[in-house]
């Protein structure tokens, strides 16, 4: 009986908590995991500026192309000589070229193609583009 009650209690004085070691080894493992999601949560704020811009950028075209759409065939903003347009807003630029085309055939030219692009530079380049064709009527 008496050596049962020293395994005891040699059992229960082992059992103290944990060690400095093991301490300092999951430290590091919760410190690599909490890096992994700063970087992750990093990558996804850049990603969704990125994609503001562009959305943007895609909207300043497609009211450039709207405005365009309702002068007359003949104004000025329409006129392939002018080619060059642009204007600016804010970091962008919005260009658009106009280009007469025939697209019946008969050797006149009864239509233009409009050509918006939107340019902005944030650390790179970037474009959006959309094309239309103006029917003369």
């Amino acid at each position: 009986m008496l050596q049962m009650q020293s395994n005891k209690q040699k059992m229960q004085m082992n059992v103290k908590g944990f060690t400095l070691i093991e301490v300092l080894i999951v430290l590091a493992i919760f410190s690599i995991g909490i890096l992994a999601v700063a970087a992750m949560q990093m990558t996804s704020t850049k990603g969704n500026a990125s994609a503001r811009r562009m959305t943007e950028a895609t909207a300043l075209a497609e009211n450039q192309i709207e405005n365009l759409m309702q002068l007359s065939y003949d104004h000025a903003d329409l006129n392939p000589a002018n080619n060059p347009h642009e204007s600016t807003q804010g970091p962008y630029t919005v260009n658009w070229n106009a280009t007469e085309i025939d697209l019946d055939a008969d050797g006149t030219n009864d239509s233009k193609t409009v050509d918006v692009t939107v340019n902005w530079n944030y650390g790179r380049d970037r474009s959006v583009s959309i094309q239309y064709i103006r029917p003369e009527y």
